[in-house]
């Protein structure tokens, strides 16, 4: 035996001694990347493929039942990555059933099941609203993950007390919501609508006013119209908001006028306005001549006939058949007499603009307006002292902003009429809230101090910088300036007669060792 393995270890050597030391290192790297290559595909192969046990988001305290139940059973082999729990997948369908015979994982909350289970004569009323409402909250959770993007969802329900006598405002119940959106998703208006309408008809007494629902990001879920990206109001209450924004509008505006004119607390403005909500349409067809100074239209056409005749009889003439022997539609008959007959006509078509429109008229039109405005007087005491002349001036302002929001309508109107929409009045105001600014006098100093320190920081900092990118540059150029100290080599004269018979004698010896060896023996049998 260890004579067989010595000769194959006297083989290997000279095998390995045929090859030079590179060739070796490049079969030796192919073999290892061999090696490591057919290790690495048996790891994989054998290497179980890890796939979620349920399907869906699971939430913690899944996660943790599912966990806990495994370890009971002596399972090892899982993983838990985020919310989902991993496991070989050939183990994937006989867990999940053994899991699901548990009645595992139970999720969060109360479900209706309790009542089934728990029911009995020792439990109060009470103790029954409490568990029917989270019950009620489980299950609207669970439908509400139903909904395409919907990942998770939590219910808060405020139930109505019940009472036995009969009450005219019956008490509403309200919910708030939210509701946690997979990454990347964004809810449609018909998702958001779907959720207001799943819980307004899952619970009762409940509508849809009384809702709020709000993502992850603490973003608020308006309910939507079908038809457009405004707020579920009804119609007076739309209407409502649009003439309450006007006015506000308008108010404002005037606020900031009259108020830097007057002083902020000196002038009261409060606008009414009224709107014309109605949309109409109609249709216009209208005829008007190309020159409209000579109300003409523009040729398109035109034919002169022109007919003279002079000689002896009568002219052609006459009614058309009317005699006996007189054929219709032809002159009659000829008379005797020198007569002379011209006929001039002319025949011209003109054509006109032919104009056709479709009008839309938006709703949102102002009908009628008017501005109350209250002046406080220079001495609130004495309503005089607000002069006529001011008055005056803060109507014609005042009147010309009323003309304005009543031009639309397109009727002229009066200065009288203008006037009657407008109402100054001087009166002291008796609800202005003092404002003392004693407090805040320090205020202005230790802005200013701030402003200032900052300033300084900033300065030193900019001397600080420049100085060290100074001190910078300066290291670098004296680095740049020196140039390393090369030492030349040594250069070593070989001469001789000796040095160039050794070189000779070194070059024969590679070149022809035969004949050196010949010449080395004449060497020594000479001496």
């Amino acid at each position: 035996m260890n004579e067989r393995l010595q000769q194959w270890r006297e083989r290997l050597t000279e095998l390995s001694n045929r090859f030079s030391k590179k060739q070796k290192m490049i079969i030796g790297a192919i073999a290892a990347f061999l090696i490591i290559s057919a290790t690495l595909a048996i790891y994989i192969a054998s290497r179980p493929n890890y796939a979620p046990l349920f399907s869906g988001n699971l939430t913690e305290v899944d996660v943790a039942q599912i966990k806990t139940e495994l370890d009971a059973m002596g399972y090892a082999e899982y993983k838990i990555e985020g919310n989902n729990v991993l496991v070989p997948e050939k183990d994937k369908y006989n867990l999940a059933a053994d899991l699901t015979a548990k009645n595992v994982p139970k999720g969060e909350g109360v479900r209706l099941d309790i009542f089934s289970q728990n029911i009995g004569m020792g439990m109060t009323d009470r103790q029954f609203d409490v568990v029917e409402r989270d019950a009620m909250q489980t299950q609207l959770a669970d439908l509400l993950k139903t909904v395409d993007g919907v990942r998770n969802a939590k219910v808060i329900l405020t139930m109505p007390e019940e009472s036995v006598f009969v009450q005219e405002d019956a008490q509403k119940a309200t919910a708030s919501i939210v509701v946690d959106v997979e990454p990347g998703k964004q809810l449609t208006a018909p998702q958001v609508n779907a959720l207001y309408n799943l819980v307004s008809k899952s619970v009762p007494n409940l509508p849809k006013e009384n809702i709020v629902i709000m993502n992850q990001y603490s973003e608020m879920l308006e309910m939507t119209e079908e038809e457009g990206n405004v707020y579920a109001l009804d119609q007076y209450e739309q209407q409502r908001k649009i003439k309450k924004d006007i006015e506000n509008d308008i108010q404002k505006n005037l606020q900031n006028m009259l108020g830097t004119i007057l002083g902020r607390d000196k002038v009261f403005v409060y606008p009414y306005v009224k709107l014309n909500f109605d949309k109409t349409q109609r249709e216009e067809q209208l005829v008007e001549p190309v020159d409209k100074e000579n109300n003409e239209g523009i040729i398109i056409s035109a034919e002169k006939i022109q007919e003279t005749y002079s000689g002896k009889g009568a002219q052609a003439g006459g009614t058309a058949g009317t005699g006996e022997t007189q054929i219709p539609g032809y002159p009659g008959a000829a008379g005797g007499g020198d007569n002379e007959y011209e006929k001039i006509e002319d025949r011209v078509n003109r054509e006109v603009n032919r104009i056709k429109q479709n009008i839309v008229a938006q709703p949102y039109k102002i009908e009628d307006i008017t501005i109350n405005v209250g002046v406080e007087p220079p001495n609130p005491n004495d309503p005089a002292s607000l002069t006529p002349e001011v008055q005056a001036n803060i109507q014609q302002i005042i009147g010309n902003v009323v003309r304005a929001s009543l031009s639309s309508q397109g009727t002229e109107f009066t200065q009288q009429q203008i006037d009657q929409r407008v109402k100054v009045f001087a009166q002291a105001f008796n609800g202005k809230q003092e404002v003392v600014q004693e407090g805040n006098s320090w205020m202005p100093y230790l802005i200013g101090g701030a402003i200032g320190l900052l300033v300084i920081a900033g300065i030193v900092a900019f001397i600080l910088v420049r100085r060290k990118r100074n001190q910078q540059a300066d290291v670098e150029n004296v680095a740049t300036d020196t140039k390393p100290f090369e030492i030349p080599d040594l250069e070593y004269a070989e001469e001789g007669e000796d040095v160039i018979v050794r070189k000779q004698l070194e070059k024969l010896a590679n070149d022809r060792p035969e004949e050196f060896v010949g010449l080395l023996r004449t060497w020594l049998a000479d001496e």
